[in-house]
């Protein structure tokens, strides 16, 4: 099983409101996350709450996805992956890292990572658009020890940097793996159309 742990307890500082509602494309942002991964080959979804968790999951129209609140999100990213991961850690072959602030990311770019995991099972997958890396990043089960000793507000970059002779990169033409939305300015700039999205900014892989 290939389950979806999908980061989206944070308190969106930098945007000032929830912006896992914020309307992107005509949805809420996450929900627009979560509609990708149900096109997809992924098994499985756990989506990590934080931030006013409540009002985040009265915007979705969930299906079999399972919801959790990490109740110590303020203390960072790597908390909430821990959180996520506890929930599927025994079934799970690999688990996807998932950004709730990249509701741009193609279903196919999804795919295309669980293909070359199932490939070539190696303990890292990542896409690359340009040369350059990008999320979601897949963590097969070898490494699940590894990132429960992640923290901080980071991903889990580390657990890459560690392994870098095991990483699968995974070219695909998909500008949504580097682009995320934090702040109005990069909020503004995401277009009611995806072929007119204009990227804000970029972050590097998980």
């Amino acid at each position: 099983m290939i389950a979806a742990v999908v980061l989206a307890a944070g308190s969106s500082t930098r945007m000032g409101r929830p912006k896992q509602t914020l309307a992107v494309h005509g949805k809420p942002m996450l929900q627009k996350v979560l509609d990708t991964l149900r096109e997809s080959k992924v098994d499985a979804v756990v989506v990590v709450l934080g931030s006013r968790a409540r009002e985040v999951e009265r915007s979705l129209k969930l299906s079999y996805e399972t919801v959790i609140v990490n109740p110590d999100f303020a203390e960072g990213m790597s908390g909430s992956i821990r959180t996520g991961l506890a929930e599927v850690e025994r079934e799970a072959d690999a688990v996807m890292v998932v950004l709730g602030d990249q509701p741009l990311v193609a279903a196919t770019t999804i795919d295309a990572l669980i293909d070359a995991y199932r490939r070539t099972k190696e303990l890292v997958v990542l896409p690359v658009m340009g040369g350059r890396r990008g999320n979601p990043v897949l963590f097969d089960r070898e490494l699940f020890p590894e990132i429960r000793l992640v923290r901080g507000d980071v991903g889990a970059k580390s657990v890459v940097m560690s392994h870098e002779d095991r990483v699968v990169e995974v070219p695909v033409d998909d500008r949504g793996i580097l682009v995320d939305i934090d702040t109005p300015g990069d909020y503004s700039k995401v277009s009611t159309s995806e072929q007119e999205f204009r990227g804000p900014r970029d972050r590097g892989a998980a």
